[in-house]
């Protein structure tokens, strides 16, 4: 008799934490005591719910990781959709399927969710509020990629084309997030290493803020498509202040050859070389 009843046993109570969740004709349910409220614990989870039959495998899972996998369930008038049972407030309750995003939150680390207006940590999205970060999908005209965003998600800032300012110019720039915890653009790649002015990015190059100076008339500039290659932010970066990029480069010749080569300032600065 005994062996019989260990058999029923699934886990431990993940409400009231003393009792143990047994296997009966009805579901499963626990058989100890709500100590705090000195009663006994109601907890039950029905071995029918949603069109989805749960079984011991099912509800173990349930009770020890707090949610089920993904599952196919039905609505009142029989509609599928896929959703998670998972324990809120002592209760059984189902939580939609939801796209969640590679990467965390950068400022709670909580996860990212993709929304009808772009995206958003899941903490801005409970009633508590414990977060505000959200990203709009649309920026300046432009959609945001998912794979886009997670990059971004993932710490790299790189350089997205395509945004269009109020009088209608296309421009390129960065993601970047500003004091107050919001999106912000940054067209700023680094410092002129000629003049010290600011370097800009463009659709095409990268463009000294001096360039149209009459004072100054920095000619410095770099296409962002050099031999196949397309320069991102931080190779830019690095040959702005250290000379030349870090890493050889896959490049491709006229007639379809690839060479490999790292690009630098010449000597006086005024042109890229590959060496």
């Amino acid at each position: 008799m005994k062996q019989e009843k260990e058999s029923n046993i699934i886990g431990r109570c993940p409400v009231c934490g003393e009792g143990e969740i047994v296997s009966t004709s009805l579901g499963y349910q626990c058989n100890g005591k709500n100590h705090s409220k000195e009663s006994k614990c109601n907890f039950t989870i029905y071995k029918v719910q949603h069109g989805v039959v749960l079984d011991e495998e099912l509800v173990r899972e349930l009770i020890t990781e707090g949610r089920t996998r993904e599952l196919q369930m039905v609505n009142k008038i029989g509609q599928p959709f896929n959703a998670f049972f998972i324990i809120k407030d002592g209760k059984i309750c189902i939580d939609l399927k939801a796209h969640y995003m590679r990467g965390k939150c950068p400022i709670c680390g909580g996860r990212m969710l993709k929304t009808s207006k772009g995206y958003a940590c899941e903490n801005s999205l409970l009633h508590e509020q414990t977060c505000t970060f959200k990203m709009n999908g649309v920026i300046c005209g432009r959609n945001i990629q998912d794979e886009e965003t997670e990059t971004f998600l993932s710490g790299k800032s790189e350089i997205l084309d395509g945004f269009t300012n109020q009088q209608g110019k296309v421009f390129s720039s960065t993601l970047f997030i500003k004091e107050d915890g919001t999106i912000g653009l940054d067209s700023h790649i680094s410092k002129c290493p000629v003049c010290g002015g600011d370097i800009l990015v463009s659709p095409v190059a990268f463009n000294c803020s001096n360039y149209s100076n009459p004072e100054v008339q920095c000619r410095f500039s770099v296409w962002r498509n050099i031999c196949g290659h397309t320069l991102s932010k931080d190779e830019m970066k690095q040959i702005c202040e250290e000379g030349a990029t870090r890493d050889t480069l896959e490049l491709f010749k006229a007639n379809g050859r690839v060479y490999y080569k790292k690009l630098g300032l010449s000597p006086d600065k005024l042109k890229i070389i590959k060496f």
